[in-house]
């Protein structure tokens, strides 16, 4: 007979920040996105954040439609249009937060994730557009807004349109209505290459006042990257090769000494991260890639640096071989892993990478509990200890039906929506023996991605209350007899 029990003498589980968060971008260019049950059920736990790209060119010719649909390429360069090939971004003024990226950050944040917004704007749009902006976002609680990013560049739009000072310029108002309208959204900064001339930043004096305004500093970087995608190829005796092969070590010492550019300027210590990693399969072949991706995560372990905050792969699923899935080409719609996936399956659960948990005895005499979730790497939730009786063949876990959960279970995560009570986590605890104890801890997101609009820090908590514990539903070694049909 299976075993039904109530979990009883719960724990305060409280989530902190990893020593280096990981992050992954879902969706740009180079392909669509990917919904989150897809990816839970591939990495089996939750990442820090997402990474989304979108563009905001609200004045120009053809918007709000992408650009590639708008517009005819010149077929030389993938940034060959009147303006950035991102995703639009649907809201705004003249827009709505029923379109993107607003349906993709609520599947991020409803799985256990915040959301980082990569977005490339005209610097022309006005404090009135970037505050609407800001105000139809803060109920995405502590999200992230990298704003024009890799901006010491010449590729996108509004490097072309405006002088690096200008960027700089429209990055420090940005920042300013963004905190008086979402204090809680952080803005990241990205750019960072040293002059082989000077030693210096390049445009240090034009971009360098955007630092002291952003609450983390990044720069994007490949170890190798094929720049000419799509319209030509990598090949070694090629005369107009575009790609380059940086390596971790070229990269790593780029990465050090641009931070310590961002110290002297500043006067500050903020947290670095590194918003776009990855090697390019396109550069040498996919064995390659695999292989220096892993000598740079094995490097990361090994230094340690204290200042590097974050990794966002980029990215999951892609058409080029810039991906951990390759997009099939006969159907958008399906992946095909590539050899790093199953690598950085396992990287992602070094302890190094991943979120702390503090497990502390709840006293709930009353059987009820309350969750609060502020952040994929600030939440409080509640934990059980389980112990086996013998390896089971059954390990399901019941939950009051309304409850949007994440749910992790020896360290493997699942997701459970509202209006479903189950959760089946026989493949979190196969091959278990008798006495081993299984921890499971769960965690209230917010069940439609958004914070509920009340009086009182709503920008930064969501609390939900469960009012019965769990059952866990046990079974083990159960041979059915064989009777005819």
């Amino acid at each position: 007979m299976a075993n039904y029990e109530i979990l009883k003498n719960p724990f305060s589980v409280k989530i902190s920040s990893a020593s280096c968060a990981l992050d992954l971008g879902d969706g740009s260019e180079r392909g669509e996105y990917v919904d989150q049950d897809y990816l839970l059920r591939l990495m089996n736990r939750p990442h820090r954040g997402i990474n989304l790209m979108y563009c905001y060119y609200p004045y120009d010719k053809g918007w709000p439609e992408r650009a590639s649909v708008a517009h005819k390429a010149s077929g030389s360069f993938a940034w060959d249009y009147p303006y950035d090939d991102y995703f639009p971004y649907q809201g705004g003024p003249k827009g709505s937060a029923e379109g993107q990226p607003f349906q993709q950050i609520r599947d991020v944040r409803r799985h256990g994730q915040d959301a980082t917004l990569t977005l490339t704007m005209d610097c022309a749009v006005k404090d009135e557009e970037i505050a609407f902006i800001s105000r139809e976002l803060a109920c995405f609680g502590r999200m992230r807004i990298r704003l024009n990013h890799e901006c010491d560049g010449n590729w996108f739009s509004f490097n072309k349109r405006y002088s690096y000072k200008e960027v700089g310029e429209f990055f420090v108002r940005f920042s300013k209505v963004l905190k008086k309208n979402a204090p809680e959204i952080r803005l990241i900064s990205c750019f960072g290459s040293i002059s082989r001339e000077t030693g210096r930043l390049n445009y240090e004096d034009d971009l360098g006042p955007m630092l002291p305004h952003a609450d983390v500093w990044s720069m994007d970087r490949y170890l190798s990257l094929h720049y000419g995608w799509p319209n030509n190829i990598c090949e070694e005796d090629q005369l107009n090769q575009k790609f380059t092969n940086t390596g971790t070590d070229g990269m790593w010492e780029e990465m050090e000494k641009v931070y310590a550019a961002f110290r002297r300027i500043t006067g500050e210590k903020k947290p670095m991260e590194l918003c776009e990693l990855n090697a390019d399969g396109d550069v040498g072949g996919v064995s390659a890639q695999r292989q220096e991706c892993l000598k740079f995560y094995r490097r990361v372990l090994k230094e340690r640096l204290p200042y590097l905050k974050g990794i966002t792969y980029y990215q999951f699923r892609d058409r080029g071989r810039l991906g951990l899935e390759r997009e099939d080409p006969n159907n958008s719609g399906v992946g095909v892993g590539q050899p790093f996936l199953e690598d950085y399956k396992s990287v992602i659960f070094n302890p190094y990478f991943l979120p702390g948990q503090e497990w502390k005895p709840l006293d709930s005499g009353s059987g009820k509990a309350v969750l609060d979730w502020r952040s994929s790497d600030d939440a409080a939730g509640l934990g059980w200890k389980a112990r086996l009786k013998s390896k089971p063949i059954f390990f399901e876990l019941k939950f009051q039906k309304e409850l949007n959960l994440m749910v992790s279970v020896n360290g493997r995560w699942f997701y459970k929506k509202p209006g479903l009570e189950w959760v089946d986590a026989i493949s979190a605890v196969d091959g278990l023996s008798a006495g081993k104890t299984v921890e499971i801890a769960a965690f209230a997101p917010p069940a439609d991605g958004a914070n509920p609009a009340r009086s009182g820090g709503w920008q930064t908590s969501v609390l939900t209350e469960m009012t019965e514990m769990p059952e866990l539903r046990v079974r083990y070694g159960w041979k059915p007899s064989q009777k005819k049909a």
